[in-house]
């Protein structure tokens, strides 16, 4: 069952294409993302490649979590299935 449960909500392959798809609709996503890559590219000329980058891994795997809890917790699952999930 949870691997089931897995591959709907959290290994659905079609998703992030999905996601990509809905954002490019969006003006203001767009812009807000030619912000954020100025910005990334300032923040990598003032500290470097090698920092940069380590703070760019760290950062997105703490956002990934976050939009994945957020994702369940916006499909109104409960906090034990959340937990089943994590295992």
């Amino acid at each position: 069952m949870n691997t089931i449960l897995n591959t709907i909500f959290l290994d659905n392959p079609y998703l992030p294409e999905q996601v990509c798809a809905y954002c490019n609709t969006l003006p203001e996503f767009r812009e807000a993302e030619l912000e954020y890559r100025a910005a990334e590219q300032e923040l990598e000329n003032q500290l470097g490649y090698q920092a940069f980058n380590r703070f760019d891994e760290v950062q997105s795997r703490y956002m990934a979590r976050l939009v994945q809890a957020y994702y369940l917790f916006g499909l109104g699952l409960r906090q034990e299935l959340l937990s089943a999930l994590e295992t």
